[in-house]
């Protein structure tokens, strides 16, 4: 299964995949054939990626939120300040 969303994730962390590498321990083929889906991801090299890169697996796997602002949670009114139509 490729990582879509691993060489998006190194590339705004600023790092080539030898700077990768060299934070994972991982070898710069294993990263290259993780972002080309030429390799399964085991365990292990998920949680070191992720820890690297400040990602979460989702992030890695092009399943997270998409590039951008993060959205701001909506505040509602209390609902003793909505007023209800009362019937009659």
């Amino acid at each position: 299964m490729k990582l879509r969303g691993l060489r998006q994730a190194r590339q705004r962390s600023g790092l080539s995949i030898s700077q990768l590498a060299d934070l994972t321990g991982l070898r710069r083929d294993t990263i290259t054939h993780l972002e080309h889906g030429k390799e399964e991801p085991q365990p292990y090299v998920l949680r070191r990626l992720a820890a690297a890169l400040s990602a979460s697996s989702a992030d890695l796997f092009g399943l997270g939120a998409p590039d951008g602002p993060a959205p701001q949670p909506v505040e509602h009114a209390p609902s003793e300040s909505i007023p209800v139509p009362m019937g009659g």
